[in-house]
């Protein structure tokens, strides 16, 4: 490895990557040349090997797995807890990245992980029917309380990821992996360094069995054993009885006489090995600080996340310890578990493959300064395509032949401008005007002027005003008149002919309903309106000021049309074409804080509605 590190350091160029110029008009002028190689210049093909190390959860799911215990009573099979979890391990990946500027890019490899943890069991508590070596049926009691298991775990998977990278400078960049693990193996190798007690009852068939008269035993199926017939090997009932001696001795003499008892007892095989089963799908997220050595190796310092999610078939007649002392690991009782795993991690990538030549002009894009367009060397990869000796990065006017005084662009009417400055680029003109003739000689543009074949003044846009009326003529259509521009310069019409609309208000006195003769003409052109038109409908709206009350207005105003109706029916008018309605003091005309407003809001107004 120290050989191909060495390899790439040496194979590596230091060279500099330059930004194109955009080739667009107007011509930008060409980028500050880097002093490093950008992402999209680099070799594609990358070789990633990471050492990772931080610290690993694991939140554990246990099965209901009671069936192993015959006949069983007051189980429990314990509190399941996994603790200081640590990881260590790495990875090689194979990636490759894409795009035109070189920052995505897929990998994959494989992964290996070496984990470590401890697992505690606690409250472990199982009262089940057994047989011991003199074949006698009783209640075996097993405890276990604080129940440690030390776990080495091999963890292999691989992982597919999605690949982003980008450099800052010479020697800083970023790079950033994440993806799913595909898992190929979880093993566990158990250690315990656990304890249980053994504890027992015996229930003979006879009234007056005893240990010696080789009565027949049964299974005591009572969650609490019979104090007269059964026989207590218990921790509680050395307590309860107080017999000479300790509990030890107590313990370890009937374990003399044969029964299966004893405190303190460890396992006969202290080792187990679980696998959980693989092909399980995680997931890790890996972001790093880059530090470039050269163009072909760079070291990543960073983090890393991993989950993993495992399922395992357990079986249902597990049993953690069985009255011939075999054990087997608490993980044998986990249906799932969810692995998480997190801390930092130091990396080396090597990036190897040819120098990308984009435009494929045989010029590499590090030297090539227009490295996504195709070029000519003459020109440092850049083109040349109006092919006027002047390249595009340079040429304001790259797909038109032009003059190099005009930065390549033409002047096609040749007065003194370039094509790309003269707003009338087929039609000489002067520089004053951007190109553009001026007819009529009044220093306005023809393109800009309304009226180019006649002098006018700049403010009517080269139009004139013959009759002085501030509108000019071609706006003007009485243009040899003066007139005002609220009638288009033409001087206004005579003013119409007054007539009495049928809208003007009938006004009443304070308190009245008395219709004024003052008001005669307005109802003479409602009842002319009514006779000429069949189909014609006066409709009367009363109202009324704001003194009195709401009620008393509204019947007021009420009154006042119904009296201008009788007046319209005195009159001649159909009275099934008049229809009234009372407002009240709604609807004011003028302010009811002075007496002429309020006089204007005495009213009825007589409204034409045509069916």
């Amino acid at each position: 490895m120290k050989k191909i590190f060495s390899l790439f350091i040496a194979s590596s160029a230091a060279l500099s990557a330059v930004a194109q110029n955009s080739g667009v008009t107007p011509a930008a002028p060409v980028a500050k040349v880097k002093n490093y190689t950008t992402d999209a210049d680099l070799p594609r093909w990358v070789l990633d090997i990471n050492l990772l190390g931080g610290v690993m959860t694991q939140d554990l799911t246990t099965g209901t797995s009671t069936a192993g215990y015959l006949n069983g009573l007051n189980l429990n099979t314990g509190v399941l807890d996994f603790k200081k979890g640590s990881t260590i391990g790495g990875d090689i990946q194979l990636g490759y990245f894409f795009g035109p500027k070189g920052h995505w890019g897929l990998g994959t490899g494989f992964m290996y992980l070496s984990q470590k943890g401890d697992l505690s069991l606690d409250k472990y508590h199982v009262e089940y029917q057994a047989t011991d070596a003199q074949s006698r049926i009783f209640r075996q009691i097993i405890t276990g309380s604080n129940l440690k298991e030390s776990v080495q775990i091999t963890n292999m998977n691989i992982p597919v990821m999605l690949k982003f990278k980008t450099r800052f400078s010479k020697h800083f960049g970023f790079t950033a992996d994440a993806g799913p693990m595909i898992n190929v193996q979880m093993k566990n190798v158990t250690t315990t360094s656990g304890a249980f007690d053994y504890e027992a009852i015996y229930k003979f068939t006879t009234p007056n069995g005893t240990i010696t008269d080789g009565s027949p035993t049964v299974y005591d199926n009572s969650p609490v054993p019979s104090t007269t017939n059964s026989y207590l090997i218990t921790k509680s009932y050395f307590s309860a009885m107080n017999p000479e001696g300790d509990v030890n001795t107590f313990f370890q003499n009937n374990k003399n006489a044969g029964f299966n008892v004893g405190l303190g007892k460890k396992p006969n095989s202290n080792k187990s090995e679980v696998s959980y089963t693989t092909g399980s799908i995680g997931f890790m997220v890996q972001p790093s600080l880059s530090w470039y050595l050269s163009d072909h190796v760079a070291l990543n310092f960073g983090v890393y996340y991993m989950y993993q999610s495992f399922k395992n078939v357990n079986d249902d007649n597990y049993m953690l310890m069985n009255t011939k002392g075999d054990y087997s690991s608490s993980l044998n009782n986990v249906s799932s578990s969810n692995v998480q795993s997190f801390g930092g991690n130091v990396g080396v990538r090597f990036l190897f493959g040819k120098p990308k030549d984009t435009d494929e002009d045989g010029i590499p894009d590090r030297k090539d300064k227009c490295p996504e367009v195709w070029g000519i060397e003459q020109f440092q990869g850049c083109p040349d395509t109006d092919k006027d000796g002047i390249q595009d990065s340079e040429d304001s006017c790259r797909t038109i032949p032009g003059l190099a005084k005009f930065h390549g662009c033409p002047d096609s009417d040749s007065d003194g401008l370039p094509d790309k400055d003269d707003e009338c680029p087929y039609q000489a003109g002067p520089i004053s005007l951007k190109g553009c003739p001026d007819r009529d000689g009044d220093g306005i543009a023809d393109k800009y002027d309304l009226c180019p074949d006649k002098p006018g003044l700049a403010i009517y846009k080269g139009c004139p005003d013959t009759d002085g009326d501030g509108i000019a003529d071609n706006e003007d259509q009485c243009p040899e008149v003066a007139g005002p521009a609220s009638n288009n310069g033409c001087p206004p019409p005579p003013p119409p002919v007054k007539e009495i609309p049928l809208s003007t208000p009938i006004l009443f006195e304070t308190n009245s309903t008395n219709v004024s003769e003052s008001s005669i003409p307005v109802l003479e052109i409602g009842v002319k309106t009514l006779n000429d038109d069949a189909k014609s409908l006066i409709i009367i709206h009363g109202h009324a000021d704001s003194r009195g009350t709401d009620a008393y207005n509204k019947q007021l105003s009420m009154r006042r049309a119904q009296a201008v109706k009788a007046k319209l029916v005195k009159m001649g008018a159909n009275p099934k074409r008049i229809k009234v309605i009372a407002h009240g003091e709604k609807d004011p005309v003028a302010s009811n804080d002075t007496q002429d407003g309020m006089a204007e809001n005495r009213r009825a107004v007589m409204r034409l509605n045509v069916e």
